[in-house]
């Protein structure tokens, strides 16, 4: 990896949410950093558990199995703290401890978590050893034993109902202030839990080996393991800046920590493109959920991406067809069109009486040449000046230069001036998004009473055929340009014409049809 170097996300903290996530996005082919402080919230714990496949893994050891897994999928991982993210979606800026910076599409924080402990001397160094806090995580491991339950909110009668199936000596102690609901205390009476009353002294030990607990009163009780509910607070100073502040975790109106608020279903943050996963947005997660919540957001992060990245090509596509320099390129080199007349404007004005005609998207010129040749004054139009020069050769080469005048019209800003045209035909010019309505208008303005207005484009029924795919969005119905005609026209032909041509790979026949508008200026 590089500095300044961009990636599509950055992952911030790499535990099981932040290596799931970055596993999801690997496998989609995104470029990914994780960057990760070294300090997982499980460390302390000599296993890991109710994780299907890796019963008993050592936290640190699943860490570095997963690390090599994600790097099979090209995901990058830096060992620094992230102390810095700035900038918005698509250009994220994330800087760290180490005075590294990168880019990023989308920041996805799964890391920051620490546990705060009640106030009992020797009670945090022994967190993860024999202090627990989750009966499924660890209950196993401490079943038949002598366990104590530190009440140190309401909340603690939970804790105790649950130890209480993996051990028949069970004791809860209760902290100075904290009452339990009568209605839990007479329930875990009734299955022989023990209590006592008064904030512990101290933890005591014996070496590396648990005694038991100091308490109130001065006596000590012993226990095998001290079950307590520690309050997860998520640290993520940088995301101030950007506008995420942590907010409180309750359960029955009582604080237990704080969280980055997420929309559940995706991960997503207030800020658009910031997303979090895993015990940062639930502290309620036990390692495999917060995996498994981790792979969700990556792949919605994905999903994300995936249409940013689909509408980024739609109006690269765009840009590149209905503008003037991709058409200058097409001009400029082999030729474009077969250089014959369109079926529809031979079929449609072929009983024409000649005039002047105005050729609208002229191309190389097939129907200006045509109409040239059938007694017309054409002026061919075209938005390319590569085009115009062709038709202009094209039209001397076939003896009708003194018929053919070449003009550069861009339709979509076309004004007539008061200038008219006894026919203005215009094949397969094509606008997205109904465009093409404003562009009729425009050109209805330029007939001259009595003249005709001839449009034809593609019919959106041809997207079955391959030819038109990417492109539905800018054909359209013959109905659906009659709205840019008043009063004043009397429709001739609207229908969808079928012909036959040959598929331009496979030169098989096929089937398509033209949307074919044929309109009379009445007054």
């Amino acid at each position: 990896m590089s500095e300044n170097e961009t990636y599509d996300v950055v992952v911030i903290g790499g535990g099981a949410a932040g290596l799931s996530g970055a596993m999801a996005l690997g496998r989609s082919r995104r470029s990914v950093l994780v960057i990760d402080a070294g300090e997982p919230r499980n460390a302390p714990a000599a296993h890991a558990h109710n994780y299907l496949g890796r019963e008993g893994v050592p936290p640190l050891q699943l860490l570095e199995d997963g690390r090599a897994e994600v790097a099979a999928y090209g995901v990058e991982v830096l060992t620094d703290r992230v102390v810095g993210l700035s900038g918005a979606a698509d250009s994220f800026l994330v800087t760290t401890e180490g005075g590294r910076r990168y880019g990023a599409r989308r920041v996805l924080v799964t890391g920051g978590v620490v546990d705060e402990l009640p106030d009992v001397p020797g009670l945090a160094e022994r967190w993860g050893v024999d202090v627990l806090h989750c009966p499924y995580c660890h209950g196993w491991e401490v079943r038949d034993q002598a366990i104590a339950v530190l009440a140190t909110t309401p909340m603690a009668a939970h804790q105790a109902l649950l130890f209480r199936q993996l051990s028949d000596d069970v004791v809860v102690v209760v902290h100075d202030g904290v009452e339990l609901p009568p209605e839990e205390t007479e329930k875990l009476g009734a299955i022989g839990v023990r209590f006592a009353h008064g904030t512990p002294q101290e933890v005591v030990t014996d070496g590396d080996d648990l005694v038991g607990l100091r308490l109130a009163d001065g006596t000590v009780l012993e226990r095998d393991a001290i079950v307590v509910a520690s309050k997860p607070h998520v640290r993520a100073d940088f995301l101030g800046p950007v506008g995420i502040e942590p907010k409180p975790f309750e359960m029955n109106g009582i604080a237990f920590g704080s969280v980055i608020e997420v929309e559940p279903s995706t991960g997503a943050t207030t800020v658009p493109g910031i997303f979090a996963a895993g015990n940062a947005t639930d502290i309620a997660m036990i390692l495999v959920a917060s995996a498994a919540h981790g792979t969700r957001v990556g792949a919605w992060i994905n999903a994300e991406l995936a249409n940013a990245d689909a509408t980024t090509a739609v109006q690269t596509l765009r840009d590149d067809f209905f503008e003037q320099p991709a058409w200058e390129g097409r001009y400029s080199g082999d030729r474009v069109w077969s250089g014959r007349v369109n079926v529809q404007l031979e079929a449609e004005a072929a009983d024409l009486e000649p005039g002047r005609a105005l050729d609208v998207g002229c191309g190389e010129g097939g129907d200006a040449l045509w109409l040239a040749q059938h007694g017309w004054q054409v002026t061919a139009s075209d938005f390319a000046d590569a085009a115009l020069e062709r038709v202009a050769e094209h039209a001397v080469d076939a003896g009708v230069g003194d018929r053919v005048e070449t003009r550069r019209i861009d339709v979509r800003t076309f004004e007539p001036g008061g200038e008219t045209w006894d026919l203005v035909t215009s094949h397969f010019v094509h606008l997205p998004d109904g465009g093409m309505v404003d562009v009729v208008r425009r050109l209805a303005s330029a007939v001259a009473p009595g003249g005709t207005l001839l449009v034809v484009g593609h019919a959106p029924s041809d997207v079955h055929t391959g030819l038109r795919h990417g492109h539905h969005s800018f054909m359209h119905t013959a109905d659906q340009l009659i709205p840019a005609l008043d009063d004043s026209w009397e429709v001739e032909v609207c229908e969808s014409r079928p012909r036959s041509q040959a598929h331009p790979e496979t030169g098989e026949e096929i089937d398509i049809e033209d949307a074919v508008l044929r309109a009379r200026r009445v007054r």
